[in-house]
């Protein structure tokens, strides 16, 4: 499942460093660390980390075990911090596919 975010969500920590364009460098931090932010056109990095934004671009923040997220990084913040929410067990259970117990 994932979730959209919309605000001038941008300001991360980094490991990495990305560019679209030129322009402001953002900081991405999430909670926890370790997500990939993967910007519209293809840029990737891992948090925390560094990107150079010249306008608002769309990204994707994923990490195993975490909802992923969409995301407006905006050139207007130098730094954000994504609280990542964990991903919920699934409590769907097909009896056809459980064996039977004796």
């Amino acid at each position: 499942m994932k979730h959209f975010l919309t605000a001038p969500l941008l300001g991360l920590s980094l490991t990495g460093c990305a560019t679209i364009g030129g322009g402001k460098t953002l900081k991405i931090n999430t909670a926890p660390p370790g997500a990939l932010v993967t910007l519209e056109g293809g840029a990737e990095c891992e948090t925390p980390c560094m990107i150079k934004l010249d306008k608002p671009h769309r990204a994707t923040i994923a990490k195993a075990g975490f909802v992923s997220l969409d995301v407006l990084l905006s050139p207007s913040r130098r730094s954000v911090t994504v609280p990542l929410e964990l991903a919920a067990a699934s409590t769907d259970v097909d009896a056809e596919a459980l064996p039977e117990i004796d």
